[in-house]
């Protein structure tokens, strides 16, 4: 099995990068799904706040690596030869997804101001309602340890311009791991 580590700061456009995929009926694991029904079991309220307290808390725990576990048996129950794992943090993420599979780090990156402003726009519970919130955000990403695993990325995708052009460069990228 290859897997596709999808790896972004907020509002870069990993999601859309998720439709795409889905669309050529590639399967999606989002690793913040083990975030979410975390918060939801310990009764709190679904927002940025509770989410980053709560992937915090699971990873001083249980270990950096601890959502990329639970994440791994997903993985290994989806019948695909190419899976696209959405969302890593940090290199023990990684690490643990090379046990299971042909690992090919792919990030997605945007100007800053444009990631704002999807952020804003798209108005999720978990997105930032503020600048302040925004830039608090960004260094609760770098913190984990997502820095690294951009840099460490075999392939970029830059979504700075439409979303065809995003759809052609997904594509690109699928051409690159070899799905055809």
């Amino acid at each position: 099995m290859k897997i596709i580590c999808l790896v972004g700061m907020p509002g870069a456009g990993k999601g859309e990068v998720n439709k795409v995929l889905e669309s050529e009926d590639i399967p999606v694991v989002v690793m913040s799904s083990v975030v979410r029904d975390e918060v939801k079991n310990r009764g709190l309220e679904l927002n940025i706040k509770n989410l980053d307290n709560v992937a915090v808390d699971l990873r001083e725990k249980f270990g950096k690596d601890v959502v990329a576990r639970r994440i791994a048996k997903k993985v290994k129950e989806i019948k695909s030869g190419l899976v696209c794992v959405d969302g890593i943090r940090n290199i023990e993420e990684i690490g643990i997804l090379k046990t299971v599979g042909d690992v090919v780090i792919v990030s997605v990156s945007a100007p800053k101001k444009t990631r704002f402003g999807r952020l804003t726009k798209r108005g999720e519970s978990r997105d930032p309602k503020n600048e302040e919130e925004f830039k608090w955000r960004e260094r609760k990403q770098v913190d984990f340890g997502m820095a690294e695993v951009i840099e460490m990325a075999d392939y970029e995708i830059v979504n700075d311009a439409s979303l065809e052009r995003l759809k052609n460069k997904v594509k690109e990228m699928l051409a690159y791991v070899g799905h055809v």
